[in-house]
């Protein structure tokens, strides 16, 4: 586990994205080298409170730790059926979540995804000489996420739409 869960009853622990960088002499070469080490934010706001909103952030507004390590997040390993390797459940608010480099969002049982939603699937119509119609795509309709394994290919349509 890449994260302490708490130090004490009121405070917690998450890895900062930015090491400690620390020089070391190697005894056998007489020189100097540069080893990074890793730095903890220090927080009161228990995993189930934590949200995108309350995301520790620098003053020039640029996240302290990563979104996986403050939401608790578990990323899955690509296999056969999912090409996406960014999916993964938060054990803090119980949600799968998909993301890329563009977005990131979290989908649980209960939630309605509507319009032209990432999550759903799309079927692109043929043109005339064999293309796809990428301008016109029938999307499914909307529907409430009935239950996790549901949540999961939600988050693989909407990790596959946005990357």
């Amino acid at each position: 586990m890449r994260f302490k869960e708490f130090v004490n009853e009121q405070e917690y622990e998450v890895p900062k994205i930015k090491r400690e960088k620390v020089k070391k002499l190697n005894p056998k070469t007489n020189r100097m080298k540069t080893s990074k080490k890793l730095k903890y934010e220090k927080t009161t706001i228990p995993p189930e409170k934590r949200n995108f909103k309350n995301l520790p952030r620098y003053a020039d507004g640029k996240p302290k730790v990563r979104f996986q390590d403050w939401l608790l997040i578990k990323p899955e390993k690509a296999d056969s059926n999912n090409q996406v390797n960014s999916i993964g459940k938060s054990e803090a608010d119980g949600k799968w979540y998909g993301w890329s480099h563009r977005a990131v969002y979290g989908f649980g049982v209960g939630d309605e995804v509507k319009g032209k939603s990432g999550g759903k699937k799309v079927v692109y119509p043929k043109l005339p000489n064999g293309d796809f119609d990428w301008d016109n795509g029938k999307y499914e309709p909307d529907f409430v996420i009935k239950n996790d394994k549901h949540a999961r290919e939600v988050a693989i349509n909407f990790a596959k739409s946005v990357s």
